[in-house]
């Protein structure tokens, strides 16, 4: 009998383990592998990216949005998956009264781990909820836009890395950023970029940075946030640095500069400055005065504009090493070009553009009937754009004339010279970009998808491409022999709420083009490749085509 009940005792627990098996399909399907994310898209069209209310406080519910809400008085409107990936939470009640929440998990290249997040929706047929551990695929739709009680039908979306299996909260008490979560997106422009096989690297902010990041000789690259320090190697899509290489606890940084030696001279709004070596405090003082601007980093010295618009230079002990009188009534713009600071400043409408040396030595001064933009070249001094005039004031202080555009530049202008000699010019307003010839005469333009709401940035490399960064943040590449669109590529400027104080445009040997929108990141891409383009073979002259006087952005070629 001892056999027989052996056997009638493991079938019975084999019959209870198949009838047990369907009523878990979470427990069943939660190692299921769903994928590397390939693309990365927002739930529901026609969102706005300048829309944005992350982070913002709301006092009816004591918080920071943790998310960002879409799509208003669209209620039973489709959600799709943003990207592939496996569900973690699905529940038509799960935030009560408010509707219901889906949550995925998504596995990115670089082998990080993140979760979206639909808020507000509701399960309706044809549209059911997905189950718990079902993967899904991008675009897949897993529900609709659901009428909560307390507001207007709306999605409201997040990104995270953490909270796989809970709905809540949708508000945060302090940054969301600082909490775990992603801002939206930034997280999707950043992961479109990511994707383009031009993209090489990027690096990420933990909050919003005051100025670019700047970059150690150890590969970091350091931010100055609103509250710290932080170092940080940059990503690829094979490797993702979760956390900082260090980070120093900073309130109210206005900017940082890289010392001589390799250490870091930093300032804070409220005059404290400091020294770090090694992502550590290594010195630290108040200065003498306010300071209106952050640390320039000019030849070997450190030196700041000051509230009665004097230069000065401190060594970093403390002292003051020279300093020079008031450059002017009031200072509209700088540029630093090697061991030259560059200052257009007005009196009582009268212009003029003053040029000291690290040593606070005055090289160079006149003074113009318009605002002058000096703008600093590679390799040492300005490009001037003064009146309808672009001129180069070289190294050692010696202007030469460029050429006369025929139009008015003004206290904005951007300009940009190629290795022949091309000059590509932004007026300060409107919305068109030209290029001039080398000896003088419009080659060509080009006329910017939007009115910029702030200046472009311009750049050349070995000079077949010209780069434009505009305010929202797409980089644009235009080959230079006739304005060709070829290329975009772009990062989240911030939207409504954020005006960017860390843009960047740098182009590098063999175009490597380095560019931020000014919000959190800052990424580095293979020019080249952008514009599909295999090399960068230039001309013996510039190349003067009728045909090609002006061209748009709309089509890409």
């Amino acid at each position: 009998m001892t056999a027989p009940l052996a056997l009638r005792r493991a079938l019975f627990l084999s019959l209870i383990a198949l009838l047990i098996v369907p009523q878990l399909p979470a427990h069943a399907q939660a190692d299921l592998d769903c994928g590397v994310v390939d693309r990365f898209d927002y739930p529901i069209d026609g969102i706005s990216l300048v829309h944005d209310d992350f982070g913002l406080f709301r006092a009816d519910f004591n918080g920071y949005h943790s998310g960002i809400d879409l799509a208003f008085e669209r209620e039973g409107e489709p959600v799709r998956a943003a990207a592939r990936g496996r569900v973690t939470f699905s529940d038509p009640e799960g935030w009560d009264t408010e509707k219901g929440v889906v949550i995925i998990e998504h596995t990115m290249p670089d082998r990080s781990v993140v979760f979206s997040l639909y808020g507000h929706m509701e399960s309706r047929e044809p549209y059911i909820f997905p189950r718990v551990g079902q993967c899904v695929l991008r675009g897949d739709i897993i529900g609709v836009i659901g009428e909560p009680r307390n507001s207007a039908p709306h999605l409201h979306y997040e990104i995270r890395r953490m909270r796989a299996s809970t709905g809540g909260p949708g508000y945060w008490n302090t940054d969301p950023l600082e909490g775990g979560w992603l801002h939206p997106i930034e997280f999707t422009e950043q992961w479109r970029l990511r994707l383009q096989p031009a993209f090489r690297a990027i690096v990420t902010a933990t909050s919003l940075p005051a100025a670019p990041p700047l970059w150690l000789s150890d590969g970091n690259a350091v931010y100055a946030t609103r509250f710290q320090l932080e170092a940080r190697p940059p990503a690829t899509n094979s490797f993702a640095p979760f956390m900082p290489s260090w980070t120093l606890r900073v309130e109210g940084l206005s900017g940082i500069a890289p010392l001589p030696d390799g250490r870091i001279f930093g300032a804070t709004a409220n005059g404290q400055v400091f020294i770090v070596g090694n992502g550590r405090f290594v010195g630290a003082w108040r200065a003498d005065r306010v300071l209106r601007t952050p640390p320039l980093r000019v030849g070997e010295a450190i030196i700041f504009l000051d509230s009665e618009n004097r230069a000065v230079s401190y060594d970093v002990d403390g002292r003051v090493r020279w300093q020079s009188e008031a450059l002017g009534r009031r200072v509209e713009r700088y540029a630093v070009s090697g061991d030259l600071l560059a200052a257009a400043v007005e009196n009582d409408g009268n212009y003029e553009l003053l040029v000291l040396n690290s040593e606070g030595r005055l090289l160079y001064a006149a003074r113009a009937p318009s605002p002058i933009a000096p703008i600093a070249v590679q390799g040492g001094g300005f490009l001037i754009a003064v009146g309808s005039q672009v001129s180069l004031l070289s190294p050692d202080a010696v202007l030469t004339p460029l050429l006369d555009t025929g139009i008015a530049l003004g206290r904005a202008a951007q300009v940009a010279a190629d290795s022949l000699g091309n000059l590509y010019v932004y007026p300060g307003y409107g919305s068109e970009v030209y290029a001039y010839a080398a000896g003088g005469g419009l080659r060509w333009t080009i006329r910017l998808p939007s009115l910029p709401t702030q200046p472009p940035l311009l750049a050349v490399g070995d000079g077949c491409l010209l780069y434009v960064l505009t305010a929202d943040g797409a980089l644009l590449a235009y080959r230079a022999t006739d304005g060709a669109l070829r290329g975009i590529a772009s990062l989240y400027a911030g939207g409504r709420q954020h005006r960017p104080e860390a843009r960047l445009l740098n182009v590098l040997p063999n175009e490597l083009v380095q560019f931020s929108a000014g919000y959190l990141s800052t990424a580095l891409i293979d020019g080249l490749q952008l514009a599909e383009m295999g090399e960068c073979s230039l001309p013996l002259s510039p190349v003067l085509s009728p045909q090609s006087r002006e061209r748009e952005t709309g089509n890409a070629p």
